[in-house]
């Protein structure tokens, strides 16, 4: 048996990876800086119609995140990562042609579709290119979570605000977009061309079965863990109204905000996955999401001068939850099951997380006038960082799955690999 630290191409191949879950995650936030000039242009009756386009999009790409797993455990992993990006480049990218609302859903959703293909693949490719050291190899691909966040809402806040003649009759929201989905399907054919899969044995016969146990355990866990997804997608969102209505935040600026407020998380992510490694991994993962929950209680009773060190603060400890967690799954389940496991947990955490801007803008909204002062926002932050916090009672469950695999060794034979790269 060959044993594989990681080629040439398996560092390619993690690049990108890298690259394409940037991306991803910049398509996810790209729209939140633009809430209130989406709300304007389209004659939208409040904040809640614009966010609901973000939860739709949200919404179909963890929704299908199960059967993207089992087709990861089937299927190329690298087609299904290369046609995902291009797909929801495409979606992304379409967005500027229209002004209709409802096609503006639809068009959300099939971003969704094309999206949900993105972590069930990467997370089981890339561990396969680094059976020693799964876990270091998937932290870091997880830099890429900090650069999407971080480009996608700097660049969508910046770009609206000072285009000065946009395209075709496009408003100003929409340049980004479509732009951001050129980006997209050039980064999605780069990598259809240069990315490496490794042949994984069970896509020739019957996948190997998860088991009814695993499957009680993982649904525990997702509805458990994805108060964590809830209260974390919900904090950006309402960062997003907070910053404009309470404190007369242009979109340019509250891009700028959002964006850096996860630039720190580039080197915190990797960095949190090396710091709690081993049987520090789930114990690591308690502290992080408490940190995170306590982090998000801080925020409406700050003077805005100390507003983006405090969001630094959480968005670190929320995107390395996402890091650690996600570790600790790859470490803790076989190979041939990563990504059923993964397209599972998605899609139930993730759907609950996606729910949340959506349920952000309505609460909102309904504050009226009194979404001006900055008092409004105590409620809603505290219940976001309360949320967070009772996620950690998912770490006893996620203990039950195993032990976390330091050798690499038997993930090494699960994963293939001996077999010949393709």
């Amino acid at each position: 048996m060959t044993s594989r630290t990681g080629t040439f191409r398996g560092h390619v191949t993690l690049a990108f990876c890298t690259l394409l879950h940037a991306v991803t995650h910049a398509y996810q936030i790209l729209l939140v800086p633009l809430y209130l000039l989406m709300v304007k242009d389209l004659g939208l009756g409040g904040v809640e119609r614009a966010a609901l386009i973000v939860s739709v999009c949200s919404g179909v790409y963890f929704l299908l995140s199960y059967p993207a797993g089992v087709l990861t455990d089937r299927l190329n992993r690298k087609m299904l990562l290369g046609v995902g990006l291009i797909g929801n480049a495409l979606a992304i990218g379409l967005l500027g042609a229209t002004h209709q609302y409802w096609v503006l859903v639809c068009l959300a959703a099939a971003g969704g579709v094309f999206g949900s293909l993105f972590h069930p693949a990467a997370n089981a490719l890339v561990p396969a290119h680094y059976p020693k050291s799964p876990g270091m190899a998937v932290g870091l691909m997880g830099i890429g979570s900090g650069i999407g966040f971080f480009a996608g809402s700097q660049y969508a806040g910046w770009r609206a605000e000072t285009v000065s003649a946009p395209w075709w009759g496009m408003s100003s929201w929409q340049v980004p977009c479509v732009e951001m989905g050129l980006l997209g399907v050039v980064v999605g054919i780069l990598f259809l061309l240069f990315a490496r899969e490794v042949a994984h044995t069970h896509v020739r016969s019957k996948a190997e079965p998860m088991g009814r146990g695993m499957r009680r355990r993982m649904l525990a866990i997702s509805l458990i863990l994805g108060c964590r997804d809830f209260a974390g997608v919900g904090t950006v969102s309402l960062v997003s109204v907070y910053l404009q209505k309470a404190h007369g935040f242009s979109t340019k600026e509250t891009g700028w905000i959002i964006g850096t407020m996860g630039l720190i998380s580039i080197v915190a992510t990797p960095i949190s996955v090396w710091m709690t490694g081993g049987r520090r991994r789930l114990p690591g993962l308690g502290c992080i999401v408490l940190a995170a929950g306590l982090a998000q209680l801080a925020v409406p009773h700050v003077a805005v001068g100390w507003i983006l060190p405090v969001l630094a603060m959480f968005q670190v400890f929320h995107l390395s939850t996402y890091a650690v967690g996600e570790v600790a799954l790859v470490e803790l389940v076989r190979a041939p099951v990563r990504g059923r496991v993964i397209g599972l947990f998605l899609t139930v955490a993730g759907t609950l997380g996606a729910s949340s801007p959506w349920i952000m803008g309505l609460w909102t909204d309904a504050m009226g006038s009194a979404a001006a002062e900055q008092g409004a926002y105590v409620l809603p932050f505290s219940v976001l960082g309360v949320t967070m916090i009772l996620s950690s009672l998912s770490l006893p469950l996620l203990a039950k799955l195993g032990t976390i695999q330091q050798s690499g060794v038997s993930d090494a034979m699960l994963a293939g690999a001996t077999e010949p790269a393709v």
